[in-house]
């Protein structure tokens, strides 16, 4: 490739980055994304899915780094290693959009909507999802769109949205306006006015549904409370006055339900009947949905009767990495049945994720309260952001949300997305206003979100061919590589049986993944020129991760222990550093070299990455930190080995910087 054109393809990268940040919440151009992917998909065209990749990948730490730039109020590190966690999933956008487009004339169309909307859905679920950036969430103030998530929800406009710039870069790529982009452009036309008609005709029958609907006078309190200030029995006592206050004022003005923000009540109120009484006394006769640190301890809310007797509770589910440490999340999400309608209960950023909240109304849910402290988020793009998802996720459901914000921003938005009132940051005040309670589920609730995992269906089924012939025409590496994944897999697995609480692999289960490895590796795990070089490095890196990860929980607040260790530390960090040494001759030595073999360096370090993070998948004593730890390390590794070839110089810092992640989790 010449020099100009590596500089056209860089650019095209970046642009597409700079292009995507905009288009969200903050600079709020949301008409950007019709056009954000198109400098991309133009920079990656005809390349194959390895050089792809890195274009998606420069692409993603503009982007994303941009997107994110709030985070930084927690820190550097914790804002550098989300954007570059974030930042592989666009790179695997271009790689997967590369990998079935590519010698494929028109393929672009179906493939770039098809693989973007995949991407979206694998980075939003699991224990490691994190819906922030969803392309769709771009069209939050554009009603002649977003009438479309009410039938296939934000993953379905994020495919329109991918489809438009697909159509648009492979009009750009021909020379000249031939039959084959006519109809192309025709095409995407037919579905674009087809998918603007479904959203007419959806959000006129959420109107009309919400005209004939019960409605409640709904009121959404926000306190204005710091979240760093101190909780003294003073400032205690002080928060629950204004909170008293505030509560009468809403009752005042005819609220027959009361929401406050999350952690609004700075005590447990299963613990405590006399201040239950007082709020049901300030609410003479409404209902109140507050936010508190309940018995656990645990994020939760409870719904509060008229007499003050709780008609339900809900914990949180998915909590903040780092920022909540020390919460036990909860499991059930059953909505909470009230004489007001039954009510859905959502905390914090779990409002970003559309299939919980779907959940939510498919269980009966007549109204959605969300409940979010986002004090914690500063004043830049960080709380418009969070707030946008309310809105989507009214409009998916056909419920009414009120969304109470302890320092902004707090809203109430009827069913068709529109913002009824709103508060902004740093005020205090209550609003209130009669909301839509209940009506027809909309089709994302009965069928649309769907979409989503049809589209991942068959994302795989159209690479699934390509994949059957890379393996034809290479079978003694596929072997070689299915090999390497479960042969050493044998040991791990009976060890985990033997021991399934244990934080690692003991000395006679790391020996054995370390034979079986060796076994199997046929002479790549140890690169003598290299290994110093890998030792070097991956101490230095590891060491910035866990600091990072450290500096994260000192930010929320944690006490972070810390000090001289204890009787035998020696021999702990020597087992620490054999299990880190089996676990890399296997992951970087034996399953990444058969993966090269067979795939490429990208496909070795997704594969390696993807190894290592599932080897903790499904442990209940695996929080949510540590699969982070282990899918941004596996990465770095991987790329590591690449550069010097050699795995077992990786297994000490593997083995230390696993002893010092388990040590900062056991804050949970």
């Amino acid at each position: 490739m010449r020099a100009s054109g590596r500089r056209l393809r860089i650019a095209g990268a970046l642009t597409s980055g700079l292009l995507f940040a905009l288009a969200f919440p903050g600079s709020d151009l949301g008409w950007l994304a019709w056009v954000a992917l198109v400098p991309l998909l133009l920079a990656i065209r005809d390349l194959s899915p390895t050089q792809s990749f890195r274009y998606g990948l420069l692409a993603g730490l503009l982007g994303f780094g941009l997107l994110l730039g709030w985070i930084r109020i927690f820190g550097l590190p914790a804002w550098g290693l989300l954007t570059a966690v974030l930042a592989l999933y666009l790179g695997s956008f271009a790689a997967g959009t590369s990998l079935l487009a590519r010698g494929r004339p028109g393929a672009l169309l179906w493939a770039a909507p098809l693989t973007w909307v995949a991407v979206e859905l694998a980075r939003s679920v699991g224990p490691l999802g994190f819906p922030w950036g969803l392309l769709g969430l771009t069209q939050y103030r554009t009603p002649a769109v977003l009438g479309l998530a009410s039938v296939v929800g934000v993953y379905g406009i994020s495919g329109l949205v991918a489809l438009v710039n697909a159509a648009v870069a492979g009009a750009l790529s021909h020379r000249r306006i031939d039959r084959g982009s006519s109809a192309t452009a025709g095409a995407v036309a037919l579905v674009v006015a087809v998918a603007l008609a479904s959203a007419a005709v959806s959000a006129g029958a959420v109107r009309e549904g919400a005209r004939r609907a019960e409605h409640s006078t709904v009121a959404v309190v926000q306190p204005n409370v710091s979240p760093r200030q101190g909780g003294g029995p003073l400032n205690a006592a002080q928060i629950i006055a204004g909170l008293l206050r505030q509560t009468g004022e809403a009752r005042s003005a005819g609220a027959e339900i009361i929401v406050y923000p999350e952690t609004a009540v700075p005590a447990d109120l299963g613990e405590a009947p006399e201040l239950r009484a007082a709020i049901a006394h300030g609410a003479a006769g409404a209902l109140v949905v507050a936010g508190a640190t309940l018995r656990g301890p645990r994020n939760g809310a409870v719904v509060l009767d008229t007499q003050g007797e709780p008609l339900g509770t809900y914990y949180k589910q998915r909590l903040v990495p780092f920022g909540e440490a020390g919460v036990v999340p909860g499991v059930d999400a059953q909505p909470v049945r009230t004489p007001e309608g039954t009510i859905g209960l959502v905390i914090c950023y779990e409002s970003a994720f559309p299939f919980m909240v779907r959940s939510t109304v498919a269980g009966g849910a007549d109204l959605i309260t969300v409940l979010t402290n986002d004090g914690w988020f500063g004043r830049g793009a960080g709380p418009p952001q969070h707030a946008a998802h309310a809105v989507v996720r009214a409009v998916e459901t056909g419920r009414s949300v009120a969304r109470a914000a302890n320092t902004g921003s707090s809203m109430l938005i009827g069913p068709d997305g529109t913002v009824l009132r709103s508060l902004p940051l740093d005020t205090a005040g209550v609003l209130v206003a009669s909301l839509p309670v209940g009506g027809p589920a909309t089709p994302y609730v009965l069928w649309g979100w769907l979409v989503a995992p049809a589209a991942a269906a068959v994302w795989v089924m159209a690479a699934a061919p390509i994949g059957i012939a890379a393996l034809r025409r290479r079978p003694a590496a596929a072997w070689r590589l299915v090999a390497a994944l479960t042969i050493p897999a044998v040991p791990w697995i009976m060890g985990r049986l033997l021991a399934p609480g244990g934080d690692g692999p003991g000395p006679l289960v790391a020996l054995g993944v370390l034979v079986a490895s060796i076994l199997v590796g046929r002479g790549h795990l140890l690169n003598r020129r290299g290994i110093w070089a890998s030792a070097a490095a991956s101490l230095g890196g590891t060491g910035l991760v866990v600091w990072a990860m450290r500096a994260a929980y000192v930010r929320y607040g944690f006490q972070v222990p810390g000090g001289v260790p204890g009787d035998g530390w020696l021999v702990a960090i020597l087992g620490y550093a054999l299990g880190g040494i089996a676990i890399e001759a296997w992951l970087r030595g034996a399953v990444f070299s058969a993966a090269q073999e067979l795939g490429g360096w990208v496909f070795a370090v997704v594969v390696s990455t993807a190894m290592g993070v599932g080897l903790y998948l499904g442990m209940a004593w695996v929080p949510q930190e540590i699969l982070f730890w282990y899918l941004i390390t596996s990465a770095g590794y991987g790329l590591l080995r690449l550069r010097t070839g050699d795995a077992v110089g990786l297994g000490p810092a593997r083995g230390l910087g696993d002893a010092a992640i388990l040590a900062l989790s056991g804050l949970r």
